[in-house]
């Protein structure tokens, strides 16, 4: 589906976007961190990003003062957004817009704050990128086409290095084995395609999977969840 692009840009205030429609992928030079319903994404003041959103995205946006994000999460990353917490965004943006209720605003602010503080999301859907520039041209490649089959002599063939560097430069820059990694991939573009409505047999197929039980097999084994029950908990 076609959607919504923001070019990179940078702003003074932190960003607290909630999604409760549709998608929202953030960008920066770390990685990609992707958001579906009930879950958000934190931008610290000044980091460098960019955005895009689905066709059918609804999301609310907070900007936060660098003032008060001193002690906030310093990198971007992905928040659990309970039902409190999209209520108070919703009163935050009513709010903001009526001067006489600033005492009101404060205290919904501090409670924000509060939820920003918390552990991240225990469903990161974050994808790294790495470093290096032949780790990048990699990841790059199959963030591209994350159903590509190229094996690890024809990726590391692309990267211009060998075999077991390609491997090192995965397991050192992204904490995971090149297998991992695509697997992850993998796993955050279908949330994303299926967030948008695409079947599981469309979403396994594109993925490059021989069948939606294979599919079905690596998405639970690495989300602790069926793809089917997964998308139940997303509204």
């Amino acid at each position: 589906m076609a959607g919504t692009s923001i070019e990179e840009h940078r702003h003074a205030q932190g960003q607290l976007s909630v999604v409760t429609q549709g998608t929202m992928m953030v960008t920066a030079e770390e990685g990609a961190w992707l958001a579906p319903p009930g879950r958000g994404v934190w931008v610290p003041p000044y980091l460098q990003h960019g955005a895009r959103y689905s066709e059918s995205s609804v999301h609310i946006r907070i900007f936060v003062d660098p003032t008060l994000a001193l002690d906030l999460p310093d990198h971007c990353r992905t928040i659990d957004v309970t039902p409190l917490l999209r209520e108070l965004a919703l009163d935050a943006v009513r709010l903001s817009v009526l001067p006489a209720e600033t005492e009101e605003l404060a205290l919904v602010a501090s409670l924000i704050l509060r939820h920003l503080r918390r552990p991240a999301a225990a469903l990161t859907l974050f994808v790294p990128y790495g470093k290096d520039p032949r780790l990048r041209r990699v990841t790059q490649h199959l963030l591209a086409d994350p159903g590509s089959r190229a094996g690890l002599d024809e990726l590391a063939k692309l990267a211009g290095a060998s075999p077991r560097t390609l491997l090192r430069l995965f397991q050192a820059e992204t904490g995971m084995t090149l297998s991992r990694w695509r697997e992850h991939l993998r796993v955050t573009v279908a949330v994303d395609r299926l967030t948008l409505g695409q079947s599981i047999t469309e979403t396994a197929l594109g993925l490059g999977y021989q069948s939606p039980s294979a599919f079905t097999t690596m998405f639970t084994r690495l989300m602790g969840q069926p793809p089917s029950k997964l998308l139940r908990t997303l509204d």
